[in-house]
């Protein structure tokens, strides 16, 4: 494959007389495979094999290459001005991949610098087989857990005896006055899980978990922020529906808005949740680990026929939407989602703080609200297990609040 991507003779020998010379053409198959464009193959060959000779002559085997080997490399080449990486260094972390495929290299071993870190690595290898919580869930609980084990033990050896009610309380007390109110709950929740792991598998006594001070938090004390009808007809605007990525944004955005989605929700999509026959879309909720059923509304029937047809790559993956670029691999993670809504809303000329997808599925649950529908429908539309959850959005309803509402008194004012 290298003769048929290189027509240059000399380039050819310069790639086949390298240290990663019986590597490149594997390399180049599985980039191939992934349907990477043949300019996109030549660069990371190219790229490889620099990297190759670097290794040679510095006297180091291919076998002993890992991520602190590519940092060298990329320390020994430099930066540009801007901080962007040279060419010779981009693509450095997609070859290592390949070369662990071919295992020509070993696997990446985990760094646990002290015992704490250790312990963390554990607890994060529990969340996961045992409580099954996903991966950004299990991010935000090992960020606290990290903190915690640092504050409590530092650089010193894990003593489970240094876990007392008074280092708790004196943590959660500091953390909570660096953050906002609302990220407090997560926060507590986050100790508590950690000290639960801690209970179970280092001994430590059940009732510290008490010391976890409750941060006072008043229920339905925010509006949740939503969008007017002429911001969304804006935003859906600024899809272009003549190229692949337009299409792919706008019927991800009309999920958002139509279905009110989470952003996570819509990443998960797959082709066979779209039900045509009936005109109805299974979801799946990784955070109540339960699936529900929603209509199928014609404009976002017609965004996501439109996409499949004339925007969406060719390839096997049973997700709906696909990155743009190769390896057209899937949307995973909420934040592409959160991205792609924060770009439209840029375009659109709304710069209002805090703005993400989830203000879409606020707009949507505010727009059932305020044409009549019960919070029982909301809230099974939102997939809400407790309708608490859904009452933020009465405050919204501003007809039905003026109807309700009382005089002031002594009159107007």
């Amino acid at each position: 494959m290298i003769e048929s991507l290189f027509k240059q003779g000399s380039v050819r020998s310069r790639l086949q007389s390298g240290p990663l010379a019986s590597q490149l053409p594997l390399i180049a198959v599985a980039l191939h495979k992934e349907q990477y464009h043949p300019e996109s193959i030549r660069r990371y060959l190219r790229v490889a094999d620099g990297f190759g000779r670097w290794l040679r002559k510095s006297g180091m085997r291919i076998a002993e290459t890992d991520e602190a080997v590519l940092a060298r490399y990329i320390a020994s080449i430099g930066r540009r001005r801007n901080g962007q990486l040279r060419a010779a260094g981009r693509g450095l972390p997609k070859v290592l991949m390949l070369l662990r495929m071919q295992h020509a290299v070993g696997e990446p071993v985990p760094v646990t610098h002290t015992e704490g870190d250790a312990v963390v690595a554990v607890f994060d290898s529990d969340l996961d087989r045992v409580a099954g919580l996903s991966r950004g869930t299990r991010c935000r609980y090992l960020r606290h857990a990290r903190s915690f084990v640092m504050a409590v033990f530092g650089t010193a050896s894990f003593d489970i005896a240094k876990v007392t009610p008074y280092a708790i309380t004196d943590f959660v007390r500091e953390q909570a006055a660096k953050i906002k109110p609302s990220a407090c709950a997560a926060l507590g929740t986050s100790i508590r899980a950690f000290l639960r792991f801690l209970v179970r598998n280092h001994e430590l006594p059940s009732g510290v978990i008490g010391a976890v001070p409750t941060i006072r938090q008043w229920k339905l004390a925010s509006l949740p922020k939503h969008l007017s009808v002429e911001q969304t007809d804006q935003t859906l605007s600024t899809c272009d529906e003549r190229t692949s990525v337009g299409r792919r944004d706008c019927a991800i955005l009309l999920l958002l808005l139509r279905l009110a989605l989470r952003a996570g929700e819509v990443s998960r999509l797959r082709l066979s949740d779209v039900d045509w026959r009936e005109g109805a879309v299974r979801v799946y909720s990784p955070k109540s680990a339960r699936e529900r059923r929603l209509p199928l509304p014609n404009d976002v029937g017609k965004a996501l026929a439109a996409y499949l047809r004339n925007g969406r790559p060719k390839s096997a993956q049973p997700y709906v939407f696909l990155r743009t670029r190769a390896p057209f691999s899937p949307i995973t993670g909420s934040s592409t989602v959160s991205d792609i809504a924060k770009r439209h809303l840029k375009l659109a000329g709304i710069f209002i703080r805090g703005l993400s997808a989830h203000a879409f599925r606020h707009t949507a649950a505010t727009q059932m609200v305020r044409h009549g529908a019960s919070f029982k429908q909301v809230a099974d539309v939102l997939g809400h297990r407790h309708l608490e959850t859904t009452n933020i959005y009465a405050k919204l309803d501003e007809d039905t609040l003026h109807r309700v509402a009382l005089p002031w008194p002594g009159g107007q004012r």
